[in-house]
């Protein structure tokens, strides 16, 4: 193998340590190697205004395999505000969706600190019913990232975070002076530090401001290397766990979410396995690379950003479930008040009109006979329409419910093609016949393609198949 190749596959296959490069190679110096490794890695990585302890510049490597990492968290980040701004906030949907975020946010908080994380408390605690010094005061300062993102992200601001979560609004000191426990012993081990020296936390923290203020990195990767920043200078003597996720929520609400970027789960992270991310965090000290932190939490928020994405799949299916798919009792009473004059209409014109009665029913028998040969496979093209195949779908779809049901049946079916999904939302009443031409306009398609398309559907259980005259027809089949 190619040394190109062996750093392809340590970077793009997964971004090793040079630790995880000898184990992997079985070669206990691989120097050159590594070298090789590091050049390939070089013109994909930016050098960031923040500095380890040893006064080396951090960067990122932004390789292929990162950058796609990132823009697909971040893609499913914007996927999520969609999703949850069509929420309806009339009947309270976006508002439940939006607590539960909460919720989830500060049960993560307790276990973090080994505290009380049942959901109902927690919800007590939110709702304010609930007194736990802790939590409320973490509860206020995500209001505080709420409302006060216009602010510069700066000593003050960080101050302002600091007297929320410690409930200390006259702060008599800020950055801790005294060095944490057992830092002079055993702190540095081969270079390695369990935090900054207390003489280093307001220059670093310096530049930690700039960062956020000036870095050309994105939003998203900037609170991440953030949360990381933060945890390695732990720059007050408690707390400092709530700062980092704290402060990465307002990096991202200063410069591209707002008040939004508190809902979203970044206390996720104080919970991951504790001997890996110290394993991690050595790594970055060490190597003053900061991408084996980023692609690690990269792919811890990828896994929360599904788990919301699912939920509010679940939220927005059952929101048509409620809206279209149960008819409403008023609407029953409109249709029979609708059907009733009919009735009655009916009864008068046969006591009025006595004598030409026999009429109407002669014209029937004489026009029959004649076209019986067409009338059974023609009658259900004509016939009124029998309602919509999917059952909880009103008789008549107007565009906005056609969208909302194209949707629903592309995360219900993942076999089902935009185009297809798209076709059978507007095209799905019962009693109705639909051609391979009228597939072929609506979708711009050839008619082969189109006529497998409506196959397809046909194998999935949408349509079934008949012949009408030299041409092949396709009725909706009744769904759940």
């Amino acid at each position: 193998m190619g040394a190109n190749d062996i750093a392809v596959r340590f970077t793009e296959g997964y971004y090793a340590t040079k630790k995880e490069v000898s184990k992997e190679l079985k070669i206990s110096v691989i120097d050159g190697v590594w070298d090789k490794i590091l050049s390939y890695r070089a013109p994909f990585c930016h050098y960031l205004s923040i500095r380890g302890v040893d006064k080396n510049q951090l960067r990122v490597c932004l390789c292929p395999t990162i950058s796609s990492q990132l823009n697909n968290v971040e893609a499913k980040l914007l996927r999520i505000i969609s999703e949850s701004n069509k929420l309806d906030t009339v009947n309270s949907d976006r508002q439940y969706f939006l607590q539960s975020s909460l919720v989830k946010c500060l049960q993560n908080v307790a276990l973090a600190s080994l505290s009380n994380s049942d959901e109902q408390y927690i919800k007590g605690v939110v709702s304010g019913q609930v007194s736990d010094k802790s939590l409320t005061r973490y509860f206020d300062a995500l209001k505080h990232v709420q409302y006060r993102y216009v602010n510069p992200i700066n000593e003050d601001y960080l101050a302002e975070l600091y007297s929320k979560v410690t409930g200390n609004n006259e702060l008599t000191s800020f950055y801790r002076t005294n060095e944490l426990e057992g830092l002079n012993s055993s702190a540095v081990i081969s270079r390695v530090y369990k935090c900054a020296p207390a003489g280093l936390i307001e220059t670093m923290m310096d530049s930690l401001f700039n960062f956020v203020d000036k870095s050309t990195v994105s939003p998203f990767c900037r609170a991440l290397i953030s949360y990381y920043y933060i945890q390695f200078v732990r720059p007050f003597a408690d707390h400092n766990n709530e700062i980092a996720v704290l402060f990465a929520k307002s990096v991202l609400a200063h410069h591209s979410l707002g008040e939004f970027s508190i809902y979203l789960p970044f206390e996720v992270l104080l919970n991951e396995n504790e001997s890996e991310v110290t394993r991690i965090f050595q790594e970055v000290q060490t190597s003053s690379d900061v991408t084996y932190f980023l692609d690690f939490a990269l792919k811890v928020m990828d896994n929360e950003f599904n788990k919301i994405l699912d939920s509010l799949a679940e939220t927005s299916a059952q929101i048509i479930k409620n809206d279209f798919y149960k008819i409403d009792e008023t609407h029953v009473k409109e249709e029979k008040v609708v059907e009733e004059p009919k009735v009655v209409e009916r009864v008068i014109v046969e006591k009025v009109v006595v004598e030409p009665a026999p009429a109407p029913v002669i014209e029937p028998v004489k026009v029959e006979p004649a076209p019986k040969k067409e009338v059974k496979k023609q009658e259900p093209l004509v016939e009124k329409p029998a309602g919509i195949a999917v059952s909880y779908i009103p008789d008549e779809l107007d565009e906005k419910t056609a969208q909302r049901l194209e949707r629903h049946l592309l995360e219900l079916d993942v076999r089902l093609k935009k185009a297809q999904a798209a076709f059978y939302a507007r095209h799905c009443t019962l009693g109705m016949y639909y051609t391979i031409e009228q597939y072929r306009k609506a979708t711009k398609c050839v008619y082969e393609t189109a006529r497998t398309s409506m196959d397809k559907l046909v194998e999935f259980g949408y349509y079934e198949k008949g012949e009408y005259g030299k041409k092949f027809v396709y009725t909706p089949v009744k769904r759940k």
